[in-house]
C-alpha cells in the first residue's frame, strides 16, 4: 500500500488529497491534513475521486468513424486523417475552424491546445467551455483592479468580518469553501446571502435576502444607493485610490429607492442596515459562483463597485472573489484559451506580446481577435465547418443540430461521453494522474499533480500527442515532459514567470502573480502596489426583470446540486455520487420541480404527483416536490437531473446567457 499526494480535480476549490495506490491502481483517497485549502477535509465528491480515476468508461484507442461506426486505428493514422481533412479549411480558418478547450484539462494541455489552434491551424476561434460567468468576472476585475481573478485568498475567510454571498449555493457547489464560510460565521463573521431560493448557505447565514428572481442587480444598486444616502461612503479610499466614481455614483443616484420593494421584495430599511454593516466592518469579502450558473457582467460590476464604495478592495481580508465550479477554469483562461487572449491575460492585440509568442513559436500569428464558438454555433449565417474539442462535459450538446451539420469534428478526451458521437476522429489522452500537470484553482493557486499510475491502455499524454500533430505541419515542438511545456509557459507569462515544478511542489502551490516582485506568489491583491488606481466598472441601468403573466404565472429558476453537478458526465462515472443521484431518481424518476405548499394547494396537487410544465418554448412532465425553499409564484428545477429536464431547459438557450439570473415563465398543469 502506497500513499501519494494529489489534487482533487472536481470543482475549482483545489483540495489536497492522498491517493492509495495498490498494484498500479488507485483504491482509495484520503484528505491532506496540512493542505492550506482543504485542511484535512474533502467533500462527498472528493472522497470518491478514486472512483473517477479508475472508471472503465475510458477512451482506449484513437478512432476514425467509418460508415457511422468507430474503428480503432493508430495515432499516426488518426493524425494523418485529421490533417488531411482539415487542410481544406486552411485558406479561411478564421471563419471555418474553431477550437473548444476544456476547463478540466491541465494548464500544459490547454496551452498546447491553444498553440495548436493558433500556430498550426491559424485560427483564433478558441473558446473555453465555461458556459457563462467566469469570463465576465475576469473582465470586470481585470479592467477594474488589474487582477483578472479572485482578489482575495481563501485563507482570509476565517479572518474577515463581513461576507456577502451573491447567488449560488456555495455549500453545494464548492462545499469546502462553504464549510470555511460556515466556520467563520460561527466564529462571529457576519454572513449575508442574496438569493431567490433558500439554499443551504442561506440557512447558515446571519441574514438571507430572499429576493425576487432576476433582481440581484436591482438589490446591489439599492445597496450602493444606500451607502450614499446614509453617508457611509469610504470617501478617503474612493478619493485617493479610485477613478470613475462620478459616473457610477450618478448611475446609482438615479435608482429610485421607492421602487426597491416592488423590484426585489426587500424593504429599504433592511437594505440600509446591510449597507451600513458592510461599510462599517473592519474587513469584508464578496463571493459569487461562476460557470454555467454564474452572474452576468453587469451584476459582477455592481458587486465590485459596491466593495469600492465600502473601501473593501486591495486590503487585507478583503476582496471580490469569483468561485470557479470546475477544476481548471481559471487556469484555462490563464493559458489563453479565448479568442482575444494569450497566456496570463496578455492581449492578442498587444503587438509586443504577440511578437514574443511569434519568436518563441517560430510562426506568424493572426492578431485579429477570434470568435466565440457558442456564438458561431448560434449564428445561422456562420461559416463554421470544422470543430476541434477537448475533454468535454455534455452541455455543448445543446447545439447538437448545429454540430451534426458541421463537415468535420475532432475530439480529444480522457473519458467516454455523448459528445463522441459527433466526432469523425477521436484521440484518447492521458488522465490527470497518468501524467504530470498543473491546475490553477479559484484563488489563483497553481498546484502540481504528479504522475501516479501508468496511462490506461498506453494512452499518450498531451505533451507527446500535440507535438506529433504539429510535426505533420512541419513544426518542431521539442518537449520531453510536461515540465518542459510549463517552462515554456513561464517564459512567456509574466504572472507565472517565477514558478517551477519544484517551487510549486514544496509549498502546496503558488498563487499568481509569482514573479520577481512576488517570488513566493501573491496571496491577495495589494492595493498599494498595483501601479494605478482602481477603476469603477461601467454598468447599465436596466433593472427590468421577468414578470409572471396570466398564461405563465410562475417564474422558474434553475441551478445545480451536489450529486447532479456540472452536467453530470463526470459524476455519472463516480459510483457513490452516482448512487445518490440514482436514489433521487428512485423517488422522482422523471425529475422534479420544487414549488411551495401555497402554490401546490392552489394547483390541487400533492408531493410526487406528475405535472406538466409549459412555457412558451416547450413542455415537460415531472413530479412535484413541495418545498419551503421557494416563495409563492416561483419554482425550481435542477440542471441535468434527467434528460427530460435537460431537453426542456435547452429550449431556452438564449435565456441561459444570463447565467444565474435565468428565469423562465411557466404554468403548471395537472395531468
Amino acid at each position: 500500500m502506497d500513499y501519494k499526494s494529489g489534487v482533487c480535480n472536481f470543482c475549482g476549490t483545489g483540495c489536497g488529497n492522498y491517493l492509495n495506490i495498490q498494484d498500479g491502481k488507485v483504491s482509495g483517497v484520503f484528505s491532506s491534513r496540512n493542505h492550506p485549502v482543504s485542511k484535512g477535509r474533502l467533500c462527498v465528491r472528493g472522497w470518491h475521486f478514486h472512483e473517477l480515476l479508475m472508471t472503465d468508461h475510458r477512451i482506449s484507442s484513437p478512432m476514425i468513424k467509418v460508415d457511422g461506426n468507430f474503428k480503432n486505428v493508430s495515432y499516426d493514422e488518426a493524425i494523418s486523417f485529421m490533417m488531411e481533412k482539415m487542410a481544406k479549411y486552411s485558406s479561411d480558418a478564421s471563419e471555418s475552424t474553431a477550437f473548444l478547450a476544456s476547463p478540466r484539462s491541465s494548464n500544459e494541455n490547454n496551452y498546447l491546445f491553444a498553440k495548436l489552434a493558433r500556430s498550426v491551424f491559424k485560427t483564433n476561434n478558441i473558446t473555453l467551455d465555461s458556459e457563462s460567468g467566469h469570463r465576465s468576472s475576469m473582465n470586470v476585475l481585470g479592467e477594474g483592479a488589474g487582477f483578472p481573478g479572485m482578489t482575495g485568498s481563501l485563507e482570509d475567510i476565517s479572518k474577515t468580518k463581513f461576507i456577502l454571498i451573491v447567488g449560488s449555493d456555495i455549500t453545494k457547489m464548492n462545499p469546502i469553501i462553504g464549510s470555511e464560510i460556515h466556520k467563520a460565521q460561527m466564529a462571529g463573521t457576519k454572513v449575508v446571502t442574496i438569493s431567490s431560493r433558500v439554499t443551504q448557505i442561506a440557512r447558515l447565514s446571519n441574514v438571507h435576502l430572499q429576493i425576487k428572481p432576476g433582481s440581484k442587480r436591482s438589490l446591489l444598486a439599492a445597496l450602493a444607493k444606500a451607502v450614499i444616502d446614509t453617508d457611509q461612503l469610504d470617501t478617503d479610499f474612493v478619493t485617493a485610490s479610485t477613478d470613475g466614481y462620478d459616473g457610477f455614483a450618478s448611475s446609482v443616484n438615479r435608482f429610485n429607492m421607492a421602487d426597491v420593494l416592488s423590484l426585489t421584495g426587500i424593504d429599504s430599511d433592511t437594505i440600509k442596515q446591510i449597507a451600513g454593516e458592510l461599510c462599517s466592518a473592519e474587513s469584508a469579502m464578496a463571493f459569487w459562483s461562476t460557470g454555467i450558473s454564474g452572474l452576468d457582467q453587469d451584476t459582477v460590476s455592481y458587486i465590485y463597485n459596491l466593495l469600492l464604495f465600502a473601501g473593501k478592495i486591495g486590503k487585507e481580508n478583503c476582496g471580490a472573489n469569483p468561485i470557479t465550479g470546475i477544476c481548471n477554469l481559471q487556469g484555462g483562461y490563464d493559458m489563453g484559451t479565448a479568442p482575444d487572449l494569450l497566456t496570463g491575460f496578455q492581449k492578442l492585440s498587444d503587438a509586443d506580446a504577440a511578437a514574443k509568442f511569434e519568436k518563441s513559436w517560430g510562426v506568424k500569428l493572426n492578431k485579429d481577435s477570434g470568435k466565440d464558438l457558442y456564438k458561431m454555433l448560434a449564428d445561422k449565417n456562420s461559416k463554421l465547418k470544422c470543430l476541434v474539442a477537448a475533454d468535454h462535459d455534455e452541455g455543448i450538446i445543446k447545439y447538437s443540430k448545429e454540430i451534426e451539420a458541421l463537415e468535420f469534428v475532432v475530439y480529444f478526451g480522457t473519458f467516454e461521453n455523448p459528445f463522441m458521437k459527433f466526432a469523425d476522429v477521436v484521440f484518447p489522452i492521458a488522465g490527470v494522474i497518468e501524467d504530470e500537470g498543473t491546475y490553477t484553482n479559484t484563488e489563483r493557486r497553481v498546484q502540481l499533480s504528479r504522475k501516479r499510475v501508468e496511462p490506461f491502455e498506453n494512452v499518450m499524454p498531451g505533451w507527446k500527442l500535440f507535438p506529433m500533430i504539429a510535426a505533420k505541419a512541419s513544426l518542431t515542438w521539442k518537449y520531453s515532459s510536461a515540465e518542459d511545456v510549463f517552462k515554456e509557459i513561464t517564459s512567456l507569462t509574466p504572472s507565472y514567470s517565477g514558478m517551477t515544478y519544484e517551487k510549486i511542489e514544496k509549498s502546496f502551490g503558488l498563487q499568481w502573480p509569482c514573479n520577481d516582485k512576488y517570488p513566493e506568489g501573491c496571496k491577495r491583491l495589494d492595493g498599494a502596489s498595483i501601479g494605478r488606481k482602481f477603476k469603477f466598472a461601467p454598468v447599465t441601468e436596466n433593472f427590468t426583470i421577468h414578470s409572471a403573466t396570466a398564461d405563465y404565472p410562475i417564474l422558474l429558476i434553475a441551478s445545480q446540486g451536489q450529486h447532479f453537478w456540472h452536467q453530470n458526465n463526470i459524476m455519472k462515472k463516480t459510483y457513490i455520487p452516482k448512487r445518490e443521484y440514482n436514489a433521487t431518481l428512485l423517488v422522482y424518476p422523471k425529475g422534479y420541480i420544487e414549488i411551495c405548499k401555497e402554490d401546490a394547494d392552489k394547483l390541487q396537487v400533492r408531493e410526487h404527483w406528475n405535472v406538466k410544465i409549459v412555457s412558451s418554448h416547450g413542455s415537460m412532465i415531472v413530479a412535484v416536490k413541495i418545498s419551503e425553499d421557494v416563495k409563492a409564484g416561483t419554482a425550481y428545477v435542477p440542471y441535468f437531473i434527467r434528460e427530460m429536464i435537460s431537453s426542456f431547459l435547452l429550449e431556452h438557450n438564449q435565456e441561459f446567457d444570463k447565467g444565474e439570473d435565468t428565469i423562465i415563465p411557466i404554468r403548471i398543469e395537472r395531468i
